[in-house]
């Protein structure tokens, strides 16, 4: 089976392979743990199209989801998710990567607190958490009256012969 590398679309599209890596990003490709993309021949050319017309029409490599959306969205992403079969990104996340997460956690946390708005937080484009406000209204004290207590709460476990100690 033919495999091809971003070395090899660099190459084809005469491009630096950081500028196709940066433009892969932007698609929602990533190579996982490692900076290794490796694609069978027909993947590699559909996205060989497409990384060309990214570069061609001088779009911008790496934006975040949220200004994707901003922006009326990105063919070339839609593409890109139906040839690898990646699920949508749900429409008005906000993408982070986990460095900056952890540099700006508490104005990020307080941001979703205010604005409603979730955040998912990436480590190497995978999803690691996402951060969601909390419920609307008190949700302290939410489940009171709905438990049910059964039997005895201070009554031991075992019988009490059943215990090696007390025999």
């Amino acid at each position: 089976m033919e495999r091809y590398t971003v070395n090899d679309m660099a190459a084809a599209l005469d491009a630096a392979p950081a500028t196709v890596r940066r433009h892969l990003r932007s698609l929602g490709i990533h190579s996982g743990s490692g900076r290794r993309h490796e694609w069978d021949g027909a993947r590699y050319r559909r996205l060989l199209d497409l990384v060309g017309q990214r570069i061609a029409d001088h779009a911008p490599a790496a934006r975040s989801a949220y200004e994707r959306e901003q922006a009326g969205g990105d063919s070339g992403m839609q593409e890109a998710q139906s040839i690898f079969g990646m699920p949508d990104m749900p429409a008005g996340i906000e993408e982070m990567q986990i460095s900056t997460f952890k540099a700006t956690c508490l104005a990020v946390l307080e941001r979703v607190g205010k604005t409603g708005q979730p955040v998912l937080v990436t480590r190497f484009g995978k999803p690691v958490a996402q951060i969601v406000p909390p419920p609307s209204g008190d949700w302290l004290g939410a489940m009171a009256g709905t438990g049910r207590i059964l039997g005895d709460l201070t009554a031991p476990v075992l019988d009490p012969e059943e215990w090696e100690a007390l025999g």
